[in-house]
């Protein structure tokens, strides 16, 4: 019977391993991300590991529906990266805008990256009793975070450290609605 029991943990580890293996990142190591939820959608859910030997994060985006089945279309980026090398990430939209993309480079002698981000909108829909989540990841950890329900993700902040060069990173999210 113990082997049986064997059998199937060595089963269920190798499942598990496939399955985090086909996870599809929307940048690779060293690159730049680039991503922008289609037109009317915005940013659900946030998913990243760190590589010690790259010294990178790879981000895994994914978009939904906006709480109150709006549809925001009034967008725009950042115009500039929100931070410098090695300097912390405190990025909140506009009032009432919500985030949509991301765009992001790395930098190897830095082992660092900068960020822009894309805010959109609804007229008539506001953000309201907004919160900001303790940070999300230990140092060369996972980052996974999933917006809850009836609220949007509308802000960033992240710290760099040089001796582990990565970042841990809070979110901060709102409800939103008329």
């Amino acid at each position: 019977m113990s082997s049986l029991k064997s059998v199937a943990v060595l089963a269920l580890l190798v499942v598990a391993s496939v399955l985090a293996q086909d996870v599809e990142f929307n940048n690779e190591w060293d690159q730049p991300l680039n991503f922008e939820c289609p037109e009317g959608k915005v940013i659900k859910s946030v998913y990243s590991i760190h590589d010690n030997g790259r010294e990178d994060r790879r981000f895994k985006l994914v978009c939904g529906k906006a709480p109150s089945d709006a549809e925001p279309k009034q967008c725009e980026w950042t115009s500039d990266y929100v931070n410098e090398w090695d300097q912390p990430v405190m990025f909140l939209c506009p009032a009432n805008y919500l985030v949509a993309g991301i765009y992001s480079v790395h930098d190897n002698s830095r082992e660092d990256r900068r960020m822009k981000f894309k805010c959109c909108r609804q007229p008539g829909i506001k953000t309201k009793s907004c919160q900001m989540s303790d940070f999300l990841n230990s140092w060369d950890q996972p980052l996974d975070y999933t917006v809850g329900s009836g609220r949007a993700l509308v802000g960033w902040m992240s710290r760099h450290d040089n001796s582990k060069e990565d970042r841990i990173h809070k979110m901060v999210d709102c409800l939103y609605r008329a």
